[in-house]
């Protein structure tokens, strides 16, 4: 399952969840999930403590906002959420342009850093 969210305000300490995705998790109510950034290989996975209010919403709290901090999505930020069914949620953090935004840890970034390390190699006389 797919969501996503438009971040609204300046940096929250939680993130509601839609009823949607809680109504598939078909009564089964996490206290925790991982987070991570969505893209090929593996990713630093963010623990997060997941809490639910009186009226059934979810929230992903504790651990939220380590995560924003290092992704650090920004008002009009679109963020996508894809769930694994195991408790692992996906994020694609796009820009105020709707572009995906690119961080260090990106396989795309990495691979052409690679790229052009090894041309330089390549290209310098021993």
């Amino acid at each position: 399952m797919e969501f996503f969210t438009i971040i609204l305000e300046k940096s929250s300490s939680r993130q509601v969840l839609p009823d949607n995705f809680v109504k598939m998790l078909d009564d089964h109510r996490p206290q925790n999930m991982k987070l991570r950034q969505a893209g090929n290989g593996l990713r630093k996975l963010w623990d997060v403590e997941v809490v639910f209010d009186t009226d059934g919403s979810m929230y992903l709290d504790r651990g939220w906002k380590q995560f924003v901090r290092a992704y650090d999505p920004w008002h009009g930020y679109f963020l996508v959420f894809r769930y694994d069914g195991n408790t692992t949620l996906a994020v694609k953090v796009s820009d105020t342009t709707m572009c995906r935004r690119r961080y260090q840890d990106d396989d795309d970034a990495s691979m052409l850093c690679l790229f052009f390390l090894s041309i330089r190699l390549c290209l310098t006389p021993i």
